[in-house]
């Protein structure tokens, strides 16, 4: 596989801007040929990892410590403000929204969180992953929980593919992965790991692309819960994923049944409650997610709990 470091231009200034599609596959035996850490970059201090035990922990006993402290490496809890800022300032730079005084405003898409990983190894272990699976991370962000689940199951992903919008948060995740290339003595095993910028629900665009591959999907985006994003996310997962591909979703239900209009994929389609009345069916085919676990969980970001929720994919 070939790498190349990804430019990305805006195509679009609108609620969904897209970026130009890049993607970079990285794993091992290619991230030094790959990529190169600018002049300018921090310098990065590895701590040794061979004295760490791969025995589980007492809080939850889900994640080996070795994989906790290389997540903790990459993603440093003394640079977590600047993750934030980081998201912050590109929902700025994206913002079609502004006061009278032309101060942009970013509503909910300034929100960044990240999740809590011993409670999404939890809901993976649910999600039941066979070898060979594809993970794809939904609005991954800067890339945390794709960089812990290839850890966590270094065997098992053929790839690990993180879709994200916004490219500043997208050079975030590239950087942290090639941080994990420099702990010392040596990184721990890890699954290929992939990362594109684009809009997850353009049709046609990498970012679906991506979906079309995925045998298991995580999306923790609880701000798209309004405005009508998530209704058009559950569509594009009745469009792309696989039968039997399975969802992982935080704190939002997926809606009972989804209607694909005539057969193109990219036809009309509603969502509905399964059973539920919208028009003639006699040109639609029908998308189900199954639901088969619900966990309760802890939020870090809040402090309070939080919901998992592993669908199934079922196409009829």
């Amino acid at each position: 596989v070939t790498s190349a470091h990804p430019t990305m231009a805006p195509r679009r200034r609108c609620g969904l801007a897209t970026c130009a599609s890049a993607a970079a596959l990285l794993c091992p035996s290619t991230l030094s040929a790959a990529f190169s850490v600018q002049p300018s970059a921090p310098p990065f201090r590895p701590v040794p990892l061979a004295a760490v035990s791969d025995t589980p922990s007492d809080d939850g006993g889900a994640i080996p410590p070795s994989v906790l402290s290389a997540v903790d490496h990459c993603y440093p809890t003394s640079a977590y403000s600047d993750r934030r800022r980081s998201a912050y300032d590109a929902a700025l730079a994206s913002a079609t929204n502004f006061t009278p005084e032309g101060i942009p405003l970013g509503g909910d898409s300034m929100t960044y969180g990240e999740f809590d990983l011993p409670f999404f190894a939890r809901l993976l272990r649910r999600a039941e992953p066979r070898k060979g699976d594809t993970f794809v991370d939904v609005g991954s962000g800067a890339g945390r929980v794709l960089l812990a689940a290839a850890l966590l199951r270094p065997d098992t992903w053929s790839n690990c593919h993180g879709v994200e919008l916004s490219a500043p948060l997208h050079d975030l995740a590239i950087e942290a992965r090639r941080r994990l290339e420099q702990i010392e003595p040596r990184p721990p095993p890890i699954a290929p790991c992939q990362y594109t910028c684009a809009d997850c629900m353009e049709e046609g665009g990498a970012g679906t692309d991506a979906l079309r591959q995925a045998d298991v999907a995580f999306s923790y985006a609880v701000t798209w819960g309004s405005g009508g994003v998530h209704d058009r996310l559950v569509r594009t997962f009745g469009r792309c994923l696989k039968d039997g591909a399975r969802v992982i979703s935080i704190d939002l239900p997926l809606r009972d049944e989804v209607l694909l209009g005539g057969d193109d994929e990219g036809g009309e389609d509603e969502v509905g409650e399964a059973g539920g009345s919208g028009g003639s069916r006699s040109n639609c085919h029908n998308v189900r997610f199954e639901l088969i676990a619900k966990e309760v969980g802890p939020n870090e970001e809040t402090g309070e709990e939080t919901v998992g929720l592993v669908y199934r994919v079922v196409r009829s």
